[in-house]
């Protein structure tokens, strides 16, 4: 709606859709928080999955150090 629209409501319409518009506002930011918690639950749900990539990784690391000492022997 444009400027000229709101000044064209009366005061019982402009309150109408003030509060239609914090209705909206509020299940908007409902929705939002429901998707954050949905994204956490994902992430935690694969912790395990990330925690065995970090494990593999640490495993080649060391089996990295462990040649760079031989080699340097």
């Amino acid at each position: 709606m444009t400027h000229e629209e709101y000044e064209s409501l009366t005061t019982k319409k402009l309150k109408k859709l003030i509060k239609h518009t914090k209705i909206t506002l509020s299940e908007l930011q409902e929705e939002l928080d429901n998707r954050k918690i949905d994204n956490q639950h994902s992430e935690i749900d694969h912790l395990e999955d990330h925690m065995e990539e970090v494990e593999h990784g640490f495993t080649n690391f060391i089996t990295f150090l462990k040649d760079v000492l031989k080699e340097k022997k």
